[in-house]
Order: C-alpha cells, then structure tokens, then sequence
C-alpha cells in the first residue's frame, strides 16, 4: 500500500536511510530500522511512504508521472487543496507549454508570468494528482481521467465527460470559432505564442490559452461555459 501524506521537507540529514534508487535527483529511501520506504523529491519533500515493494512500484511513477498523456493533451492540476486549478498543453518527452510565473531567471524580481516551455515537474509542482482531457484524432468524444500517482494504475476514474453531460457534445459544434486541432496542431499552436506576457485572469489566464491551443476558442464567455461541464467545482482561474 503507497501511503500519501501532507508533502514536508524531511529534516533527517537522511540519518538512518539507505538509498535503494535515484533518478533526476528523485530517491526511494528505505529505513534501516523499520524497513519501510518513502519516495523523495529532489527538493527533498516526502511525497509518499509505504512497504518497499509498494513504493518501488511507485517511484517510476513519480519520476515520469507523465506517462498518462499523450501530446496535445490538456492537463489540469489543483493547487492550494482544490482553491484552483493550473492549465497547461503536455507537448511531449517530460514537456509542457503554460501561461505560468516563469521563475527561471535567478533574480525574483524578473519572475514574469509568461507562456514558456517547463518541466513536468514544474507544472505539478508538490502535488501528487492531475487531471487530463483528451481529444482522440478520430473526432471521438473527448475524453477526461484522472491521474493519482499513488494509485498502483495511475487512475482513479476514467470516464467521457458526454456521460455526464450529454448536452455539451452538440454544444461545442456551435460555438462560433471551435475547431478540433490535431495533436500536431495543437503542440504548434502552443508553441508559436511562446513568450507572450499579456495575461490577464479575466480574459488571458492559463485556462484560457490551452483551451485556444486545442479548440480556437478565445472570449471569455464561451471558455467559462465550455470548462464549467468539464472541471466541475473548479470556479477559480489562474
């Protein structure tokens, strides 16, 4: 059993731990004393514990948790327990494009928000969970899971969105502007507004450009109505 717990920063100088892997600065410890495992990440936050079989099954997951999506997907997180959710397009290998506090250069004071190329772990941040929607090539329903990397799968639920919200399939085919872009198109549309620094929550957040990367729309009013079937409970935009 993988057992989550509230992400701390262990103050233990690893006194009493083996190292048992390492990976890109990620380590799957075990205790010399009780024999249990955890999973750190390289800031050295205890993301989970449990028995060593559990957590070396684990720990793949956590140094590639991107292995649930596909490029051209849409990948939601929830921060601050659920008060948000980030938006981004997962563009392959690890990468991802979001319209988000660029904080590469070593001075904060020019931390800008901007839509920039990140790590995977720069988009899921401490969190363990996130969301996916994807739009098969075939025209097929779009379809929404969720990824949880404690569980042993992957996936709490997998699941259409239509089954929930059947209105919302001829819903999209008559908002003026919606097309369905290719993963392919979608991945170049991301990447020819690298740079841009013009966000705005109300009509330029990050929900909004990975909405436009997929489907062309822009107004506020129809992405607002357009995420509400999609992310229930999540009203607050970055």
């Amino acid at each position: 059993m993988v057992l989550s717990n509230i992400p701390i920063k262990v103050m233990d100088n690893e006194i009493m731990w083996d190292t048992l892997q390492s990976d890109k600065g990620w380590k799957l410890e075990q205790n010399i004393i009780t024999s249990h495992a955890r999973i750190l990440n390289p800031e050295d936050i205890r993301l989970a514990w449990g028995s060593v079989q559990d957590m070396t099954e684990a720990f793949d997951r956590f140094v590639k948790p991107w292995k649930g999506c596909k490029k051209g997907d849409i990948i939601a997180v929830q921060r601050i327990g659920g008060v948000y959710s980030h938006y981004a397009v997962y563009i392959g290998y690890g990468k991802v494009i979001h319209y988000g506090m660029d904080t590469t250069a070593d001075d904060k004071s020019r931390w800008i928000c901007t839509i920039h190329k990140a790590d995977f772990s720069e988009f899921l941040g401490p969190d363990t969970c996130y969301e996916v929607l994807s739009f098969p090539e075939d025209g097929s329903d779009p379809i929404h899971k969720s990824i949880n990397l404690f569980s042993q799968n992957g996936t709490l639920n997998f699941r259409s969105t239509f089954q929930i919200f059947p209105e919302l399939k001829a819903m999209l085919r008559h908002l003026k502007g919606y097309h369905l872009y290719s993963a392919k198109e979608t991945v170049d549309r991301a990447y020819i507004r690298l740079g841009e620094d013009e966000y705005s929550l109300a009509f330029n957040n990050c929900e909004h450009f990975a909405l436009w990367c997929k489907t062309g729309l822009r107004e506020s009013s129809q992405v607002d109505d357009f995420w509400k079937k999609f992310w229930v409970g999540r009203r607050i935009l970055v």
